[in-house]
């Protein structure tokens, strides 16, 4: 709510901008005054090109010029004053900067140029002043380059005029000396014979070596048959193919023979026979064959090994020729070359000058408007949406950040889940924060005696069930309220929690044993006038009956003051015979409701613990920190205290709206709020 409101305070008092937007484009490629071949031209759609004269759109020369054309600054060295102050030359160029913006729309060309001011008019009149003053800049920046570019190609072409006339000469010269005629004729035709040459000597080359490297693998083979039947050319032999064939026909067959017949048979031994001799025409016709390749191969390394030679002797001789000759035609192709070069260069720059003669005519418009600024009609400042959205958003935030830092800081116990989900105990009950006393009587206010539609009487009787059901009924008629800290509500618990059980026709006695603070006293009275109690019973100096008082509105209830103030409380309740003190006043009453001291401050309640009941912890909701109650609770344990359970007191409504209250009093009443005279409320919900 905050956030949203200051958001209406800034929306209402801050002053409406408006921002006109020119559109321009860039064209895609610059114009050049000098097209150097060997120069790659400059790309405009690239995206650095672009940014930079997005960048150029905005620097201070353009912007002090665009101010100076409106009539916007001051003469240099004076200032201006305005609402702002007494502003210098530089400080409105600054401003003026702040307000323009350029923006490069994505995988485009063209650029957006926004300008703001409180003027809508004057702002529109800014942004297309300024891409006029940029094109205006460029255009005299273009024609002061072409310009000077003009004048050095005059000066160039004059100097290799003079340099081209200088080369023609020379190589004119030497024409005369040596015959170009016969010279060029001679380059035309040695020149190819002389490659013809290299390219043979090169085949022949790879020829020697392939020959002379098969002459080498033929040497190699040996004697062994089998092995020379594995090279393809002896195997491809017809005559060795032709016996290699017989011989396999025929082993065929002598496997035959040799099932049928035995060793010795005619047939076997003519089979044999037969067979070792056609082995051994194979032997000598293999090794035949491979004399007959050795002798081949040799005979067609040797012939290539002599024409290589003869090639080596014809380069040799060509090349001499050519040395002669290239002796003389060195000189010429220098003189030849620096004549070409130097036409080629006087006629470029020739060309040059003729191109820049005409583009200094033509404006050199690298961008284009594609949208002038027009009139805003509405402001683009403040953006009262966006406003409104960010302070609702990030209000929520900042609230549930604040919230979250509390709940995290916050060590209490803050819901009945709580308590019974960190202490293993029931929650007895959950007693919210109620309305202080008017003025009367007594500092204290007994809920428990309100009609039967009061939230606290309500929350007593819920108490007073709860404790009722924790066991049976002569086992629990002693109880013990205590608390971790001090001003948890533990005497304002015990007090109603009397008056409870005394409603319900008990006769109640509520002894206050809190001997460094008592309260009960105070809370009956409204003030501690020491009135004979616990500590004189214990001294000797009173009777038990003589000590405890009738409350004069609550019938049934009797209350015991905690007596006259003792130098050391904690020695007195370890002398004194508190057991006989309870069997005294339980022979006369039906239930004893004990407010002693907390836990922490003081060991008092713990030399009392293990002689009652039930023993019942206050703890203030939202306020004492967990490891103090479970500091107490770990001390009441090894004091072998009964501990019943725990009551949360002083909730805060939002808190204890839980189920504890929102059943019984928002289901519970919603027939028994129809007060009938015949009816008693108290009675009928008890």
């Amino acid at each position: 709510v905050l956030a949203v409101i200051f958001a209406a305070i800034y929306v209402q008092r801050a002053p409406r901008i408006y921002e006109a937007t020119t559109t321009v484009q860039v064209e895609q490629e610059e114009q050049k005054v000098i097209k150097v071949e060997q120069v790659v031209s400059e790309d405009l759609r690239g995206l650095e090109i672009l940014n930079t004269i997005a960048q150029k759109l905005r620097n201070l020369g353009l912007l002090e010029e665009v101010l100076e054309a409106n009539n916007m600054l001051p003469p240099v060295g004076a200032s201006v004053t305005n609402a702002s102050g007494i502003l210098t030359r530089e400080e409105i160029i600054s401003r003026f900067e702040k307000s323009v913006k350029t923006s490069l729309r994505r995988n485009t060309r063209l650029i957006d140029i926004s300008v703001r001011n409180a003027d809508r008019r004057f702002a529109a009149r800014l942004a297309n002043s300024l891409v006029e003053s940029y094109l205006g800049q460029d255009t005299r920046q273009q024609q002061t380059t072409t310009a000077g570019a003009g004048k050095f190609l005059l000066e160039e072409a004059a100097r290799l005029k003079k340099k081209l006339e200088a080369s023609e000469q020379a190589l004119q010269d030497y024409r005369r000396e040596v015959g170009s005629v016969s010279l060029a004729q001679n380059q035309d035709i040695i020149s190819p014979a002389l490659q013809d040459l290299n390219k043979r000597l090169t085949q022949s080359t790879a020829d020697v070596i392939q020959s002379q490297g098969a002459y080498q693998d033929s040497l190699k083979m040996g004697t062994n048959i089998a092995d020379l039947l594995a090279y393809p050319q002896i195997a491809a032999d017809p005559d060795v193919s032709t016996i290699a064939a017989a011989i396999a026909r025929l082993e065929n067959d002598f496997a035959v023979i040799r099932q049928r017949y035995r060793e010795k048979h005619p047939k076997y031994i003519l089979a044999a026979s037969s067979l070792d001799g056609l082995k051994e025409q194979l032997a000598t016709t293999v090794l035949k064959v491979r004399d007959r390749i050795q002798q081949t191969l040799h005979i067609t390394y040797e012939t290539a090994f002599t024409a290589q030679q003869g090639l080596k002797k014809e380069l040799q001789d060509t090349e001499s020729k050519v040395m002669q000759l290239s002796d003389k035609g060195v000189r010429f192709n220098v003189l030849s070359r620096e004549v070409a070069s130097d036409r080629v260069l006087f006629d470029s720059v020739i060309n040059r000058l003729n191109e820049t003669s005409l583009t200094a005519q033509i404006a050199p418009e690298r961008i284009r408007v594609i949208q002038p600024a027009l009139v805003p009609e509405k402001p683009a400042s403040p953006k009262i949406k966006l406003i409104f959205a960010l302070a609702l958003f990030g209000g929520l935030a900042l609230g549930l950040g604040i919230s979250f830092v509390l709940y995290s800081i916050d060590t209490s116990f803050r819901t009945v889940e709580e308590v019974e989900h960190h202490l293993g105990l029931p929650v007895l009950g959950s007693v919210p924060k109620l309305p202080q006393p008017k003025t009367g009587e007594g500092r204290g206010k007994l809920v428990a005696t309100e009609d039967s539609n009061s939230i606290g009487a309500e929350v007593f009787r819920t108490l007073r069930t709860t404790l009722s059901m924790l066991g049976r009924e002569q086992d629990r008629r002693i109880y013990l309220f205590t608390s971790s800290l001090a001003s948890e509500g533990k005497t304002f618990t015990s007090v109603n929690y009397a008056v409870s059980l005394a409603q319900q026709g008990l006769r109640t006695l509520l002894i206050d044993i809190d001997l460094r603070r008592p309260m009960i006293e105070e809370f009956f009275l409204g003030k501690d006038s020491h009135l004979p109690g616990v500590t004189d019973y214990f001294l000797g100096h009173k009777k038990l009956n003589e000590l405890w008082r009738p409350h004069k509105d609550v019938p049934n209830l009797s209350w015991l003051p905690a007596g006259s103030t003792v130098p050391n409380p904690s020695e007195l309740l370890t002398q004194a015979d508190f057991k006989k003190l309870l069997a005294d006043v339980l022979s006369q009453f039906d239930r004893v409701v004990i407010d002693t001291a907390p836990v922490l401050p003081v060991s008092d309640t713990l030399l009392l613990v293990e002689k009652v009941q039930t023993v019942v912890l206050v703890v203030h909701g939202c306020k004492t920190p967990r490891k103090a109650v479970a500091r107490s609770l770990q001390l009441l344990k090894n004091a072998n205290a009964p501990i019943g359970g725990v009551v949360l007191n002083l909730l805060p409504h939002r808190r204890h709206s839980g189920y504890y209250y929102s059943y019984y009093h928002g289901y519970g009443y919603g027939h028994y709020g129809r007060k009938d005279s015949k009816e008693k409320p108290a009675e009928v919900a008890s």
